[in-house]
């Protein structure tokens, strides 16, 4: 073996392992991403202006085509800060009805990790882009899942509260 090859190869078989692949962090779900997404992305449901609980204006998008998590389909809702086209995206919720608890908690363990807070019937994560939360249940037989930037600090306690 020429001894430039040799060099190439231990550096190969010593690189190996040596970086652990960066685990990629979320901006959202399915198709919707807080880093890019807006009103004029929510073509496929009914969208209908509504107020914050800041009193801020925004627009509600709902009858999205649904979103599969785990072995359920969930139903999705979209909240965009204001009623222009260019509004952006400021929570995706996630329904799940006929819930399964656990299936909910392992999807979103999966997506996200490990949750930062977990109680009986909630969890909620954080990442460098959003804050998570997943009510189980959140009603008899339904579970939601609630993401949001971080910069909606209000929606974030609201979703607390709930």
């Amino acid at each position: 073996m020429k001894p430039h090859l040799a060099i190439a190869a231990v550096l190969t078989v010593a690189g190996l392992g040596a970086c652990e692949p960066k685990k990629t962090e979320f901006a959202g779900v399915g198709k919707w991403r807080f880093t890019r997404s807006t009103l004029k992305d929510a073509k496929d449901g009914v969208c209908q202006p509504t107020d914050l609980s800041d009193g801020r204006k925004a627009t509600w998008c709902f009858a999205q085509p649904p979103y599969k998590v785990g072995k359920r389909v969930a139903e999705v809702d979209l909240y965009f800060l204001g009623t222009d086209p260019d509004a952006k995206l400021i929570e995706i919720q996630l329904r799940v009805r006929g819930c399964v608890e656990d299936e909910v908690d392992r999807w979103m363990r999966a997506a996200f990790g490990p949750p930062i807070e977990s109680k009986s019937t909630r969890a909620y994560w954080k990442n460098s882009f959003l804050w998570a939360a997943a009510l189980m249940p959140s009603e008899p037989g339904r579970c939601v899942m609630h993401f949001l930037p971080l910069s909606e600090n209000a929606e974030i306690e609201r979703v607390k509260q709930l």
